[in-house]
């Protein structure tokens, strides 16, 4: 999550030069692999994690609204289930 106060400018290094294909060492999916995982770290470096504050606050919200969502849901279902049974189904029946 970004904050707009705190916003970090880094210069970008500069690419590396391509390799050729002739010089590989691994096969190419092997590569790919390991160029994405570098790329991943990369940008795990760069994230703007939040402080332990921060994330127990968000994660009380997010508890705090699904426990209304469960009680808003079950109530419905309560109620359609209370009139399904007592106005459409016929009396006697299960």
């Amino acid at each position: 999550m970004a904050r707009t106060t705190d916003v970090k400018v880094t210069a970008r290094p500069a690419p590396r030069a391509a390799r050729a294909a002739a010089s590989r060492r691994m096969p190419a999916v092997v590569e790919r692999v390991v160029t994405y995982l570098r790329e991943v770290a990369t940008e795990l470096r760069r994230v703007d994690w939040p402080t332990r504050t921060e994330l127990v606050r968000m994660s009380v919200v997010v508890l705090v609204v699904l426990l209304l969502l469960a009680v808003y849901l079950g109530a419905f279902d309560y109620l359609f289930t209370v009139i399904v049974k007592r106005w459409l189904l016929p009396p006697g029946g299960p």
